[in-house]
């Protein structure tokens, strides 16, 4: 799995704490936003959130008008792969398998 600069940095964040949310405005813009720990706010290109999305990295939750993305138990194998100190992230969500 090849990953750009810009996924690996969105991976990374969110194992890291960060949290991830796209926000959909009146008129039908929408925008994506890594929110920090210390709420900090970084603008992230829908194309870059469309991949991440496709590669099983990342989900929605689907809430309207601000929906967070969580990492997949496979975002979260590859974001630890990214980096060294890796805090347990806030956002992963665990898939029971039965």
């Amino acid at each position: 799995m090849r990953l750009s600069a810009a996924e690996k940095a969105v991976l990374c964040a969110l194992v890291s704490g960060s949290r991830l949310q796209s926000h959909r405005h009146l008129d039908g813009r929408k925008e994506y936003a890594l929110h920090s720990l210390d709420d900090s706010r970084r603008p992230v290109a829908a194309a870059v959130v469309e991949r991440l999305r496709d590669q099983g990295l990342i989900q929605s939750n689907m809430k309207f008008p601000a929906a967070t993305y969580l990492l997949t138990g496979q975002g979260q194998q590859v974001a630890k792969a990214l980096t060294p100190a890796a805090l347990r992230p806030l956002t992963a969500r665990t898939f029971s398998r039965r």
